[in-house]
């Protein structure tokens, strides 16, 4: 697991096997991590007159996506939101004996494998202390249209001929943006109907041989299971395990515990970690204001939209308390969001938000300069894997 540099994040390996012998499994694992960088966006506010400039931001969601050979990127726009994800693929092999006769599939039966392919993989969980996980429609919509698009159109790999990938069909299955998504897949060239148990069986024992595929199985912060799996007689066997969920805290070390934060103990923790590297610049401490946290929190969106356009940015002023409206004679705001990222506030989302905005030239010299004397925090956890943090920063008159 690699992770690339602010805004870009890459996870696994390039690793492809395809024997092209009869009877043999080919594999794929795939995991993207929910969006995590800085999103818009930037405002000044001076006086009446406000510039606001749009930064580069980091799009929702949610999770993990792969390519046949190499990586894959995944870009989709919305109205203030960008987001480049980047995903290496991991693909591994294993031997399977072909079967025999035909037997078309019912509904009845799809479900009766998608119930013990999720026994199995919480048998697995549970051996490593881990929660189970529940079927999901949208993720069992995602991965059985997957499975046979990629029969229908001969191809295997993460991503569609025409670029969509595992976090594109769980958004187009009704699933958030802001999730963690990952994905294995299989196939099977030399293997002919039907499905039975012994098939289902295989598959999750190939997957848990594989370490790629494995992290998937066994991966943190997972609340939701989807099973999509084809097999005839011309074309073999597809098959898709599909996982979903709030993710965890990034910047958590592999050995440690999450500090979770009351919600009353955010912005001062925030002001704590400011300062001290302020210190470390030799500036002065900044002050923490309750106003302006009130202000924060009156730009964060609603809780539960899959954009994360800010909220009544026209006049950052009027969302002052009435005692401290002519306090101020500017105000400036830096905004951040990730998906994929827990569903509690941690002491390691402040650190994360931090530096990132540590590492931005133009916020960094606002956190660490010498024009603002006060600051106020807000930070949002919508409990499916979204976090806003929104910090406003004033000066005095």
């Amino acid at each position: 697991m690699h992770k690339m540099p602010r805004q870009v994040f890459v996870i696994g390996l390039n690793l492809v096997r395809n024997t092209g012998r009869r009877g043999w499994f080919n594999l794929q694992a795939s995991t993207k991590s929910g969006l995590q960088g800085c999103i818009p966006p930037h405002l000044d506010m001076a006086g009446p007159s406000k510039k606001v400039s749009t930064m580069p931001s980091l799009e929702s969601p949610t999770t993990g996506l792969p390519r046949l050979i190499g990586q894959s990127r995944i870009g989709r726009r919305r109205r203030s939101i960008r987001s480049r994800i980047s995903a290496a693929v991991l693909a591994s092999a294993m031997m399977f004996a072909p079967l025999s006769a035909f037997a078309a599939e019912t509904p009845q039966r799809l479900e009766q494998w998608r119930t013990q392919a999720l026994e199995l993989v919480n048998k697995d969980r549970r051996k490593h202390g881990l929660a189970p996980l529940s079927l999901g429609e949208n993720l069992n919509e995602a991965a059985q249209a997957h499975a046979e698009d990629m029969r229908d159109r001969n191809y295997y790999a993460h991503t569609s001929p025409e670029g969509d990938n595992v976090q594109d069909r769980f958004i187009d299955s009704g699933g958030s943006r802001w999730e963690l998504v990952a994905e294995n897949i299989a196939r099977c060239e030399g293997c002919s109907p039907p499905i039975n148990a012994q098939t289902i069986e295989r598959l999750q024992t190939g997957w848990m041989n594989s370490p790629e595929h494995r992290e998937n199985v066994l991966h943190e912060g997972l609340q939701s299971f989807g099973y999509g799996i084809v097999l005839d007689a011309e074309n073999g066997l597809y098959a898709v395990q599909t996982f979903a969920g709030a993710g965890t805290p990034r910047g958590v070390a592999a050995d440690e515990e999450p500090t979770v934060l009351a919600s009353e103990d955010i912005p001062q923790r925030l002001t704590a970690l400011v300062n001290r590297a302020r210190e470390r610049e030799q500036r002065a401490a900044l002050n923490h204001n309750a106003g302006l946290d009130q202000v924060a929190s009156a730009l964060m969106p609603a809780p539960d939209s899959e954009t994360i356009d800010l909220q009544n940015q026209d006049n950052l002023f009027a969302a002052l308390p009435a005692d401290q409206q002519t306090r101020w004679s500017g105000l400036s705001v830096i905004a951040g969001a990730c998906g994929g990222c827990g569903r509690q506030a941690t002491l390691a989302d402040l650190r994360s938000f931090l530096d990132q905005w540590r590492d931005d030239p133009q916020y960094s010299q606002q956190l660490l300069g010498s024009t603002f004397d006060a600051l106020g925090f807000a930070l949002q956890v919508n409990g499916n894997g979204r976090k806003v943090a929104v910090l406003v920063l004033a000066t005095a008159r």
